[in-house]
């Protein structure tokens, strides 16, 4: 696969679950799914495994598989999931330093897709168990959320029914009280997404290069969508219950901008859940791309002896003990 084909694929398959899901926050209610080496796949991998219509959270490439005495049956077909690995290079004639992002692709089954003698089971039931646990420990409640978040911006409740945004100028946050809103989860969700935006500041996550207040403009509209995945997924951490759809047009005006813009998802995927993790107070150390320029693809048959570099060392340190 080529790059245009490996964007195309995961855009597709984003588009098709959200579809199918009715709501971004929907597609992080599933436990988080978990490679057969005990790696949790996060970000746009998370998003890619959302809507799997399988029991089992585990997933292996075809190696992974028959290395744990399972075997593939025949006629299920792969889903492609993405890691990046960071490399610098060093010009020696100028001596200046460039970073380079390899999008190392692979093909993964779901261990549903297979059949596994007895102890690749066991193995595939501890790891079930353990992506089971770190679901329901990573429960927070909605405030908690809110005044957990370390040097936020100040937060202004405002005493009518006008918008909620986020000013980078003045580090602020402006929403309507909570009476405003049709119920609590309604409140907290708006914050969120203006929180998410206020991860984008120079002294936070500086994610503000180039971007514009323009309405509907390509810097605009992918910072909404950073926001927007970001709230989701913070709600569906705060456990809000949000009993509604995003109507039809929304899906699809999202799905017209995403095919449009097939690397839209990929880049505020990881962004999203890098804002998440600092509104969080969780230290992510990992490397993404500044935009496509630094993005080589690199085959799968190159790829497979690669570690993901996406893992919570607490839920390995169980798996391997």
């Amino acid at each position: 696969m080529n790059n245009t084909q490996i964007y195309a694929a995961i855009t597709e398959k984003i588009i098709a679950n959200l579809e199918t899901a009715g709501s971004w926050k929907k597609l992080w209610q599933i436990p988080s799914p978990v490679s057969l080496n005990g790696h949790y796949y996060r970000g746009i991998n998370r998003l890619i495994l959302s809507s799997d219509p399988f029991k089992s959270r585990v997933y292996g490439t075809f190696q992974q598989i028959r290395a744990n005495g399972g075997k593939v049956r025949k006629g299920e077909k792969a889903t492609v999931v993405v890691f990046w690995k960071m490399s610098v290079n060093k010009d020696e004639a100028t001596q200046e330093t460039k970073r380079m992002f390899l999008l190392r692709y692979f093909h993964v089954f779901n261990t549903d897709q297979a059949d596994f003698d007895e102890q690749g089971l066991a193995k595939i039931d501890q790891l079930q168990s353990l992506v089971e646990e770190k679901h329901n420990e990573s429960h927070v409640e909605a405030e908690e959320i809110i005044t957990g978040y370390q040097n936020k911006p100040d937060i202004h409740f405002s005493d009518k029914d006008d918008r909620a945004y986020y000013s980078p100028m003045a580090d602020m946050i402006s929403v309507p009280q909570m009476k405003y809103f049709n119920n609590p989860s309604e409140f907290f969700r708006t914050i969120y997404h203006e929180l998410g935006h206020s991860t984008g500041h120079p002294k936070r996550l500086n994610r503000f290069d180039g971007v514009s207040n323009r309405f509907g403009d390509e810097p605009y509209s992918k910072e909404e969508l950073v926001a927007e995945l970001c709230s989701s997924y913070l709600a569906e951490i705060a456990h809000l219950e949000l009993n509604i759809r995003n109507s039809a047009a929304y899906i699809s005006g999202w799905a017209s901008k995403l095919r449009d813009n097939q690397k839209w998802i990929l880049w505020a995927a990881s962004r999203a859940e890098k804002a998440a993790d600092h509104i969080l107070g969780i230290v992510s150390e990992e490397p993404i791309p500044a935009d496509s320029s630094e993005i080589e693809i690199i085959e799968p048959a190159m790829a497979e002896c690669v570690t993901p570099t996406h893992s919570y060392s607490k839920f390995d340190a169980k798996l391997n003990s």
